[in-house]
């Protein structure tokens, strides 16, 4: 207990001493609203859903099974995986009661990567929908984030595979992120995928600058808040 609390105290003095990271939490709020804007509205009525079955979740009452990883999947355009997964189909429900069943997060994801189509990506997805206040997906998109705010992730330009250590260090991040700002995790994560965004596509840019008042407000789309 005590190697974890100096390790988030090591992890909260290298994020104060960021000026990228300053300048991001600066500008939140106007990434946060590209996200909205671009991908909440299109993808509104799976996200509560999924947001939905994930609280009964946490309550107990119910528990992931393989109808809501396919849709977890498509809301993260993860199809191809579900071909995989339904290999292992019979036993994906009692796979993922054991693998939440674990009181160690790293052990959990790494119980989630174990089930056959499953890898960080698709597990981190899962996660944000158990907990969205504590845990937010990961893709290349944030992860190249991250890089850009200066954190030292032992990998480069990220388009490949990611690791079960990888995600916990992702996690620990993104969640010191979401305390600075008092937003769920699950918010950071989509300011962050917007950031990498804007810097490649013109779309993600042009509604960027919108938000922040460069362009007319009737180019700006409206989206429902979560």
């Amino acid at each position: 207990m005590q190697h974890t609390t100096t390790t988030e105290t090591t992890w909260q003095h290298e994020f104060r001493i960021r000026p990228e990271s300053d300048r991001f939490l600066r500008e939140f709020d106007s990434y946060y609203a590209v996200y909205e804007l671009l991908e909440t509205k299109r993808k509104f009525d799976l996200t509560m859903r999924l947001l939905d079955i994930g609280r009964q979740v946490r309550e107990g009452n119910r528990s992931w099974v393989m109808s809501d990883l396919e849709d977890i999947a498509r809301w993260k355009g993860l199809q191809p995986p579900m071909l995989v997964i339904k290999k292992s189909a019979p036993d994906i429900d009692r796979l993922l009661q054991g693998a939440f069943g674990i009181e160690n997060e790293e052990a959990r994801i790494g119980a989630l990567c174990t089930i056959q189509g499953i890898g960080p990506v698709l597990a981190s997805t899962i996660l944000m929908f158990t907990w969205p206040e504590n845990c937010g997906f990961m893709d290349y998109h944030t992860w190249n984030s991250l890089r850009c705010l200066s954190f030292d992730l032992s990998k480069k330009h990220c388009t490949s595979r990611f690791t079960v250590p990888q995600l916990s260090a992702y996690l620990r991040i993104i969640r010191l992120l979401g305390e600075n700002k008092r937003r769920f995790t699950m918010d950071v994560v989509k300011a962050l995928y917007a950031l990498d965004n804007t810097k490649i596509r013109k779309k993600w840019k042009e509604q960027l600058d919108a938000v922040n008042g460069r362009l007319p407000t009737k180019n700006v789309r409206r989206s429902s808040p979560l």
